[in-house]
């Protein structure tokens, strides 16, 4: 039960890490660091963690552990966590795989002080890494629509994984980031379908036509 602190390869602009939703996802991705850890248990909304100071002024990453906006994620626990983070004066980073779920909650006041953020690996289907997660072109969408009502978008491209230049290119502009953050995969026991440094070097040159971008500190060797 706490409020932790940003470590490791964390976002650098997040100062801290709090999760309300525990246990199991549902979108099993297999890189997924968490399942070596709480990710062994069922899914549940933590009690305990409801009575956490959130404090002031911190930038927190909330669901940073198990995607606190999946589909199996009943809509009571986000209003839950979503209310509890709304009274303290701090900004938020929700991110999803699922991010067509943040619509339903556009009116709380809580995300008028939150950046939304999806997750768009690549543009290529691999149904052996997607798996239960929706595909990146309806992330894409979902991300859209937020952008259009005046949301705050970031995306993420972790672990990225092997794409189509264009077309991620494509999906990407479609979310109208402020803010696409790169990093690698950082598990040593799990192989993934990576691209090359030129390629990489090829997506940040185009990516920054139009955002910021961020490279995480496990994907420097790309840069």
């Amino acid at each position: 039960m706490a409020l932790t602190k940003s470590w490791g390869n964390m976002y650098p602009f997040v100062t801290h890490t709090w999760n309300a939703i525990k246990g199991i996802c549902f979108h099993d991705c297999p890189y997924c660091y968490m399942k070596k850890f709480d990710g062994l248990f069922p899914v549940r909304i933590d009690p305990k963690e409801l009575k956490v100071n959130l404090g002031n002024g911190n930038f927190i990453f909330v669901g940073s552990g198990t995607d606190a906006w999946a589909f199996d994620i009943p809509s009571d626990w986000i209003t839950c966590f979503l209310d509890y983070c709304n009274l303290f004066n701090n900004n938020y980073l929700f991110q999803s795989k699922d991010p067509s779920r943040f619509l339903e909650f556009i009116s709380h006041p809580v995300m008028q002080k939150s950046v939304l953020c999806t997750t768009i690996e690549t543009n290529v289907f691999y149904p052996d890494i997607v798996r239960n997660a929706p595909n990146t072109r309806k992330r894409a969408k979902a991300m859209q629509k937020l952008a259009s009502l005046g949301m705050r978008t970031y995306v993420t491209c972790e672990p990225l994984i092997k794409f189509d230049l264009p077309k991620m290119v494509e999906l990407i502009k479609m979310c109208s980031p402020v803010q696409v953050n790169i990093g690698k995969n950082s598990r040593q026991d799990i192989t993934l379908p990576e691209p090359t440094k030129n390629e990489v070097q090829g997506l940040i040159t185009e990516l920054q036509k139009f955002t910021k971008v961020v490279v995480k500190s496990n994907a420097k060797c790309w840069i």
